[in-house]
């Protein structure tokens, strides 16, 4: 019964980054007196980041969309990166490593609660593993 529960994919963020999610983004939007407010508003809206217990999905683009899938348990490790700007805001990054050469690097950025979450992404990234009996080899 347990194997199956893990079988089934669940939700665990599903939207957009934070339009503002760097303490210099505010500086730049007042600089440019709200200018920049729009071009963060679109680079925010074009990207929508949606975080299953079994893979992470990337899709870009306001009118033509590119859609890309990384399985969770293709996730090596993963890096909290907190700089100071986006301390001040509450906000950090996630940085995942890959063993899938087309996406060997990805960034999660601008998402409510990502440090708690990337907790959950590596539990649900070992339990892939454990499911689907995949082992991580080691690169010298």
């Amino acid at each position: 019964m347990a194997s199956k529960e893990t079988a089934v994919e669940k939700t665990l963020f599903s939207g957009h980054p934070k339009v503002i999610y760097t303490f210099s983004q505010y500086f730049f939007v007042i600089i440019t007196l709200g200018i920049a407010l729009v071009v963060y508003w679109l680079r925010s809206l074009s990207t929508t980041f949606t975080i299953t217990t079994q893979r992470v999905r990337f899709e870009r683009g306001i009118f033509s969309k590119t859609q890309d899938n990384l399985e969770l348990f293709r996730v090596d490790h993963f890096d909290l990166l907190k700089p100071f700007g986006m301390r001040v805001l509450g906000l950090c990054q996630v940085h995942m490593h890959s063993s899938d050469e087309g996406m060997a690097s990805v960034y999660l950025y601008g998402i409510p609660g990502l440090e708690g979450l990337a907790d959950t992404m590596r539990e649900c990234s070992l339990r892939e593993r454990t499911r689907r009996r995949v082992m991580p080899i080691e690169h010298m």
